[in-house]
């Protein structure tokens, strides 16, 4: 059980590196009309999704081999997993909304 969540945490990560280097995985900016596209930072909400993505893998990461060796019972490692994947998003996505628009 413990490889599933290294995986996810792995998975994180790479999709942090290509949300950086394609924007277009940012959920909403791909159907965006152009109009719409200009009034976005884009390059500063991609690095901020990269950001969040690449700590919540390594968090997810953290959490499962420090679990591993603490000799946590397995079934409390998904509640975790799942609790820091949650969170980790949820700061991504206020984050992200925050400094969406483009400053003039």
């Amino acid at each position: 059980m413990n490889i599933v969540f290294v995986l996810t945490g792995l998975f994180l990560i790479l999709l942090g590196f290509l949300v950086k280097i394609y924007p277009n995985l940012l959920a909403g900016y791909n159907t965006m009309s152009e109009a719409e596209r200009q009034q976005i930072d884009i390059e500063r909400v991609s690095t901020v999704a990269r950001n969040g993505l690449i700590l919540t893998g390594a968090a997810t990461i953290d959490a499962s081999v420090v679990m591993h060796i603490l000799k946590i019972p397995e079934n409390t490692y998904a509640l975790v997993i799942t609790a820091i994947i949650l969170v980790g998003i949820s700061i991504l996505v206020v984050l992200s909304q925050r400094i969406s628009k483009r400053k003039p």
